[in-house]
């Protein structure tokens, strides 16, 4: 008759094991959940994040293309005028560009909405052996509070004068990526 309750003390403790253990399976599926949640939302922040940089991209681009028909017609009114001298019309074709396009930069690639993007560039920019170097951060943040920031150096050069007066030119020749990070 001592042994009547130890049945019933033993399932109880059994039934508590079996109840912990299970909680603790229900606990890890639900971390294991939120982890890869949080990896497919950086995931998707990053690659947001990236379009705003490509975008960007598209943008200079037209921007170029913008610049050198403003710079190019400036030179050819010039040559209308001087029609011997080609030297001074590309002297006029490359200073009315590299003032064009620094001048517009900065209204058309910063974007303030999500992904925003800004000029990254400590001073003003400058061409440096007829490149200039612009720096982009691109930044999204996710609906659940995951912030992806992505960046990258664009580097814009002048075109060639010859090139461009005989329409031979693609605004993409003048421009290329350097640097990504993320």
């Amino acid at each position: 008759m001592k042994n009547k309750g130890s049945t019933m003390v033993l399932l109880v403790i059994v039934i508590a094991l079996i109840i912990i253990l299970g909680a603790s399976v229900l606990n890890i599926a639900v971390k294991q959940y939120a982890i890869k949640k949080f990896n497919i939302d950086s995931k998707q922040a990053f690659y947001i994040s990236e379009t705003g940089l490509n975008e960007s991209y598209v943008k200079s681009c037209l921007l170029i293309d913008e610049s050198i028909r403003k710079a190019l017609q400036r030179a050819e009114d010039y040559l209308l005028l001087n029609p011997l001298d080609k030297i001074e019309a590309e002297n006029i074709f490359i200073t009315k560009y590299k003032i064009y396009l620094r001048t517009n930069i900065e209204n058309r690639i910063e974007v303030v909405s999500n992904p925003s993007v800004e000029i990254w560039n400590d001073d003003t920019l400058a061409f440096i052996d007829d490149e200039v170097t612009v720096i982009l951060k691109s930044s999204y943040l996710h609906e659940n509070d995951v912030d992806k920031v992505t960046g990258v150096e664009l580097v814009i050069s002048v075109p060639d004068f010859n090139d461009v007066s005989a329409g031979t030119y693609d605004p993409r020749n003048y421009i290329q990526f350097k640097n990504w990070n993320s």
